[in-house]
């Protein structure tokens, strides 16, 4: 009721009650109140439940008195007095005093914003009170009227789903729903009173539109009211916006549009031609987003209309405006672009420089249009004849490498003849005028895209064509070397014997000085003609080189690129260690080339090559890039010494501290030297290779867990020698390496770095070494620290800290030591420090996780205890292993400690909440693994564990990471361990699996959406695929799920995306296609095509709901066209499978429209779907 700031005096007799209750001063709150005491007044006051009903409705029919409407008092009161009054005549006789649809209209429009932020809405509930009672007409009008009210206060709804509930009532309050029949009176209406806060509505929305339902019952009512052909919905809409267009934003601008595209047919596109051009002339910025959803929705308006778009955009001043809208259009049509292709051509010349990512677009959709449109070849003429018109300043359309790649990549559509038409017609434009370079230009695009992927029947068809240009006799243009070097990378054999005696007169001419601008085209000539013949190629080589010198850092560094990776072995075994060095020191210069040279193997069997690059990127050991290119290089090909060097090198200073340094001693370490300094020097190798404990924990995120996954240096080191351990020079090693920790750790305070290199040490001794001690003083030294940090708690000591524990955990599950002697005093230690922490309220999360890797190995026979410790503290795989290795001591003892713990997990689903509810569950994967075949009462218990999850869980308390493990482990153990799961909990997972789907759909975002969905989907597929034997009976629980899910996907169409659906249809088609039949009490195989034989048949005569219920949904809801062909596949298995008998049943059940869908859909599945021999 709320709370009254003071005690209202109520009065003692009937007369003076009923002048309170009457006094127009009297509030709603002091009525409720006074209500709210009936029961206990003395007071003889007969039918007084009828006298405030009375009082109640005079109040709300007063114009005068909008806070009766307004107070949840009010309305509370009134429902209550409707439910104590036991007499249905006189509550009829005194709603009829009421102005019912006016006050209902009223509050409505007067009701606070506010309080519908906390869903209260008591006067909603009294209205349908008052319906049960009397019946209601609304006017149309009046209807509209009364749903603009509640439209409007749809975007103050805390919820999308209270915000339907709202609307929902507001329908069901007005019959709304009863409007069967519209006309342009009703539609007039609806413009004055809907149209305008359905709009608002939609551009507040945050929702995604398609899965909100408000908004789609509000395009419903546009779609109904307006949008009917017997409506002139043009004029109207020409008017609505003339009166509102101060008021319409350009959100509301956007779908308005939008729902005049969802609702028109293809054939409408006149119409919207009109409306774009009217809401257009409005919103200009918006022309862009409106063809973008024309372009999304396979709507189109007619050619005429884009191309005068087109026209007036080219000739508009507004740049920006052209930018934006130009590609669109020709995404619409593509006859737009071939018909103005030379305008489009000038804009991508014109607009090069100022924004080439835009003119690159523009390219790609003239060429895309044209290969679409069949006509490439045509492309070819254009092109030419325009390049040859422009000159120069246009040979970038068809030089530059990227304008090249967006011709070549479009080639495979030409046919042979058009490939055979196309460069017979280029070659004989080039005989006629051998001085135009544009046709030479579209030969070499050509070659391209023949080298790129032509058939071989198409290159034995123009090979004849192409040998052409070898005898051309006005061949003066210097582009002739390129074509021919092209010729020669497409073909083996097509150089003519003239040819190649010509070379001596290319080498001895002046060619080369005379053609300086491709001089390039011609090396790459020569040095493929080598290739073909031998001949002395030194003069060639120096001319070369001198080229090479004169050029800028740039060209050099590609130009040696193209001549290494192209011509390895030429350079290799033709060019002076001088030369190959010069063209290296080049490609150094730029790392893309560099890697992507190292990318292929071949370039290292040239000897001369891999040589001088090893040594020129050893030289730069102090820049990454050169570290990374080291690490590409095979082992075999870096020299002993070159690797001596390096190691020395890279431990000289302090580099092997980052990443790249690491990566590379351990690819040079992968094969010893056995001579560098850290391999000969143990002080040296501890001083160069081990981080100092404050170092070696600063190392933060994914740097310290790639580092923790890999073997350090010093490991590296002492295992390489390990393994030669009797040769002189490593047993010298080892033996200084044993006598120097030994001393360190008998000393007090011990270098840091030698007693780490101890406590690795300790790690690799073998039972039979006999510096065995190692070990006893590594866990002694150990518990030494781990003692001195309990009493002195002091922040430099946390870093030997947290690695004396990390060593203590190591060596004792290797097997490799004994700290039993040492467990109540280290027990004792640990029991200090976090008593130290819980009263000094710090938090250690490093150091607790060390503590609990330890303390599990010490805690035997209370895997409880220590489970619970794992729930508390910060989670990291290391703990995970600790838990394991737990479970398996435990489990060596027998199963009923085990079984006892998956119990106490089982009944704690019900109890679980989100803070640790991710940590829960890795705590039952984790036991659930270890769950063996003959353990019985713990296949039960996994079973009663997955049921309190299904029962007891949902995304407030369980939180989406906590599922997706879950339903991970689920997956990976219908797998691994099918025997866990019984026919209750096969049964049990499918609806767990819709529940927890509808649970990530409604409170995820998008991305997680659509992991969490394509996860469960893939849980269900596994059951099928693993358990279809437990389903042979059960098709109709398959068929419920089937239905739901494809309800949910119709439901959330816009945020789940096509991966989603093929999830889906993958699990139709596996449903439809069973070939896993047989189980573990049947080996049988000879039957085993009966077998699907006889499933195919169950299937097929339940199937048939599915299919209905896809029909249904695609006629009510509408898949989207990705999500359609995404689910294209699995409505394709279910035809697979269906007989016509089945076909008719279903073609009998549907009704016409849904006759309709299935005649399209089984004519497209004829047409694209059915499996032919041909």
């Amino acid at each position: 009721m709320g709370d009254l700031t003071e005690e209202l005096s109520i009065p003692d007799n009937a007369q003076d009650l009923s002048k309170l209750l009457r006094s127009t001063s009297t509030k709603p709150h002091q009525i409720a109140e006074i209500v709210s005491k009936f029961d206990k007044l003395e007071t003889y006051f007969p039918k007084k439940e009828i006298f405030v009903l009375d009082l109640l409705i005079d109040r709300l029919n007063n114009g005068n008195l909008d806070d009766f409407k307004t107070s949840e008092h009010t309305w509370i009161i009134f429902t209550r007095l409707l439910d104590a009054i036991n007499d249905p005549i006189s509550i009829k006789k005194l709603l009829k005093k009421l102005k019912t649809v006016p006050v209902m209209i009223r509050t409505f429009f007067l009701w606070p914003k506010d309080k519908l932020l906390t869903r209260s809405v008591s006067f909603i509930k009294a209205f349908f009170a008052i319906n049960d009672y009397l019946i209601v007409n609304f006017s149309v009008e009046e209807s509209f009227q009364l749903l603009e009210h509640a439209i409007n206060g749809l975007s103050s709804c805390p919820t999308t789903d209270f915000a339907l509930s709202y609307l929902q009532d507001a329908c069901n309050l007005t019959h709304v729903d009863n409007i069967t029949t519209t006309d342009n009176k009703i539609a007039t209406c609806y413009c004055k009173h809907m149209l305008l806060p359905s709009l608002r509505y939609f551009a507040q929305t945050k929702n995604s539109a398609s899965s909100n339902q408000s908004f789609i019952r509000l395009s419903h009512f546009m779609g109904k009211f307006l949008l009917q052909p017997r409506i002139d919905y043009m004029k109207l809409n020409k008017k609505f916006v003339q009166e509102n267009a101060s008021e319409i934003t350009d959100d509301m601008a956007y779908y308005y549009f939008a729902t005049f595209v969802t609702f028109l047919s293809k054939d409408n596109f006149a119409q919207l031609e009109v409306i774009f051009t009217i809401l257009g002339a409005k919103k200009p910025s918006l022309e862009c987003r409106f063809l973008n959803l024309l372009s999304e929705s396979k709507k189109t308006v007619s050619q005429e209309f884009l191309e005068a778009l087109l026209l007036e955009m080219l000739a508009s001043t507004d740049e920006s405006g052209v930018l934006s809208l130009i590609p669109i259009i020709l995404k619409l049509d593509i006859e737009v672009a071939i018909k103005h292709i030379f305008r489009l051509l000038e804009l991508i010349q014109l607009e090069n420089l100022n924004d080439p990512l835009f003119s690159s677009h523009i390219w790609d959709l003239i060429i895309q249009s044209h290969a679409n449109a069949r006509e490439l070849s045509d492309f070819f003429a254009k092109i030419n004849e325009y390049c040859s018109r422009k000159g120069p300043d246009s040979y970038f359309l068809i030089n530059h490498p990227a304008y090249v790649k967006s011709i070549t990549k479009q080639l495979f559509t030409l046919s042979s003849l058009q490939w055979k038409n196309l460069l017979q017609t280029l070659l004989d434009q080039v005989n006629h005028d051998s001085t135009n370079r544009v046709p030479l230009y579209l030969i070499r695009i050509c070659l391209e895209g023949l080298s790129e992927g032509a058939s071989r029947a198409t290159l034995d068809e123009v090979k004849p064509i192409l040998s052409q240009v070898f005898t051309l006799e006005s061949f003066n243009n210097s582009l002739q070397w390129d074509l021919k070097y092209h010729i020669m990378e497409v073909y083996d054999d097509i150089v003519p014997a003239e040819e190649l005696e010509k070379i001596d007169y290319v080498l001895s001419s002046n060619i080369f000085d005379t053609t300086s601008a491709d001089v390039e085209e011609l090396f790459f000539y020569c040095f493929k003609l080598r290739e073909y013949i031998s001949f002395d190629l030194s003069d060639a080589k120096e001319k070369f080189m001198r080229h090479f010198e004169i050029l800028d850092e740039e060209r050099k560094s590609n130009l040696s690129y193209s001549v290494v990776s192209k011509f390895a072995t030429l350079v290799n075994n033709n060019f002076t260690r001088e030369q190959i060095s010069s063209l290296i020191d080049s490609l150094l210069l730029n790392s893309t080339n560099l890697s992507s040279l190292l990318k292929n193997d071949d370039i290292f069997e040239e000897t001369n090559i891999t040589y001088a690059l090893i040594n020129k990127l050893a030289s730069s050991y102090h820049q990454t890039f050169a570290l990374e290119a080291l690490i590409q290089i095979p082992i075999q090909c870096i020299n002993k010494n070159v690797r001596v060097a390096l190691i020395n090198n890279l431990t000289c200073e302090s580099f092997c501290l980052d990443s790249a340094t690491r990566e590379c001693l351990l690819h040079l370490l992968s094969s010893p030297t056995f001579k560098s300094n850290i391999e000969t020097n143990f002080y040296e190798l501890c001083e160069k290779t081990i981080m100092s404990p404050e170092m070696a924990i600063s190392e933060t995120g994914d740097e310290k867990k790639e580092i923790e996954d890999k073997i350090s240096i010093f490991e590296k080191v002492w295992t390489n020698h390990l393994s030669q351990a009797k040769e002189p020079v490593s047993e010298k090693f080892l033996e200084s390496g044993y006598d120097i920790v030994k001393q360190s750790m008998s000393l007090s305070n011990g270098d840091s770095k030698l007693i780490i290199a101890g406590f690795t040490i300790a790690k690799f001794l073998k039972p039979d070494n006999k510096h065995r001690d190692i070990q006893g003083m590594a866990i002694s030294y150990a518990v030494k620290i781990l003692e001195n940090y309990s009493e002195n708690f002091e922040s430099e000591t946390i870093p030997l800290f947290r690695i004396s524990m990390s060593t203590l955990y190591k060596i004792i599950t290797t097997g490799q030591g004994d700290i039993s002697k040492h467990k109540s005093r280290i027990l004792d230690i640990f029991s200090k420090i976090m008593l130290r922490y819980h009263s000094k309220k710090v938090y250690h999360a490093p150091e607790e996780q060390e503590m609990f890797l330890v303390h599990s190995l010490l805690t035997e026979n209370k895997l409880e205890y220590i489970f619970a410790e794992y729930l508390n503290i910060e989670h990291t795989d290391k703990c995970d292993s600790a838990l394991g290795f737990c479970l398996e001591e435990s489990l060596k003892q027998g199963p009923d400690a085990f079984n006892r713990l998956l119990w106490n997990s089982a009944k704690s689903f019900s109890t679980i909440s989100q803070p640790c509810a991710e940590k829960f569950v890795r705590v039952f994967i984790i036991m659930s693994k270890r769950i063996a075949r003959d353990n019985n009462l713990g296949h039960h218990l996994f079973v009663i564990a997955l049921l309190e999850a299904y029962t007891y869980c949902d995304i407030e308390k369980f939180g989406y990471k906590s599922y997706l493990l879950l339903f991970n482990a689920i997956k990976e153990f219908l797998v691994s361990k099918p025997w866990l799961f019984s026919q209750y909990c096969i049964e049990m997972l499918l609806p767990f699996c819709l529940k927890t789907l509808a649970f990530i759909v409604n409170h995820e975002s998008t991305d997680e959406i659509n992991e969490g969905f394509i996860n469960i989907i893939e849980v269900i597929d596994h059951m099928l695929l693993v358990h279809r034997f437990k389903f042979s009976n059960r098709h109709h629980l398959f068929n419920s799920v089937l239905c739901q899910i494809l309800e949910i996907i119709a439901i959330h169409d816009g945020t789940l995306c096509a991966n989603s659906a093929d999830a889906v249809a993958r699990l139709i088609t596996n449903y439809c296609e069973p070939y896993n039949v047989s189980n573990a009490q049947n080996g049988q195989k000879n039957n085993l095509s009966s077998k699907i034989s006889l499933i195919k048949q169950s299937i097929r005569k339940n199937v048939l709901v599915v299919l209905t219920k896809y029909i249904q949904l695609s006629i009510t809801t509408q898949f989207s066209l990705n999500i359609k062909k995404s689910l294209q596949p699995g409505i394709h298995a279910i035809f697979d499978i269906l007989s016509q008998n089945e076909l008719n049943q279903l073609n009998a059940f549907l009704d016409t429209p849904g006759k309709q869908y299935f005649k399209a859909l089984y004519l497209q599945y004829k047409k694209v779907g059915k499996w032919r021999e041909d």
